[in-house]
């Protein structure tokens, strides 16, 4: 898939349009399901991960569409339970990321090694050099949806989004630079535009 110049141009009004909350807060990030809209997008970024190998397991009910995101190459295997719904999986990073998803789910692969549009987030708001968190929410919010929740960090090798919103890794325990957080837009309402590339 190559990203169209009009894509770049509707992300940036989109982003300005639909913001409505930001922060990195315990209480900004625990929302009750369905207060963040009919399809969230949660992103999952990383440098690295050991063995190259991650997983995301995700509890929350309700439908997502779920980013993943690395510098390095990373073989990720993402599962629900709990009444969770995959929509799409979009997978991006510098070198390319590989998905293992539920039976059904679209997932779409992108990286720079391949000469496609590209992003990655190991930190937020910054990210290491190499990564660049800002050019990665701009560009799932063109080619998927506006981001409902980021979680990020240098090096994991398991994710869990919680019923609540809340998400737990082994980050720190890793490399000592713990997960970084950011969640927006859980008004209660649906969030501005709708899912791009599905």
């Amino acid at each position: 898939m190559k990203l169209l110049t009009g894509l770049a141009l509707a992300s940036v009004s989109l982003l300005v349009a639909c913001t409505s909350s930001e922060g990195t807060s315990a209480t900004s990030l625990e929302q009750e399901p369905g207060n963040c809209g009919s399809l969230e997008t949660h992103v999952f970024g990383q440098f690295r991960a050991p063995d190259g190998v991650a997983t995301v397991r995700i509890s929350r009910p309700g439908t997502h569409a779920i980013i993943v995101t690395g510098y390095e190459p990373i073989e990720w295997t993402i599962t629900t339970e709990g009444g969770a719904e995959l929509e799409a999986i979009y997978a991006v990073g510098v070198k390319p990321q590989k998905v293992h998803g539920p039976a059904g789910v679209q997932i779409v692969s992108e990286n720079k090694q391949s000469g496609d549009p590209y992003g990655c987030a190991d930190g937020y708001p910054e990210s290491s050099p190499g990564c660049n968190t800002k050019n990665l929410i701009d560009l799932v919010e063109a080619r998927v949806h506006e981001i409902t929740s980021l979680h990020a960090c240098h090096e994991a090798t398991q994710w869990s989004l919680g019923d609540n919103m809340a998400v737990t890794s082994d980050c720190g325990v890793l490399e000592g630079k713990g997960q970084e957080d950011m969640a927006k837009g859980c008004t209660g309402e649906d969030s501005c535009g709708g899912p791009i590339f599905l």
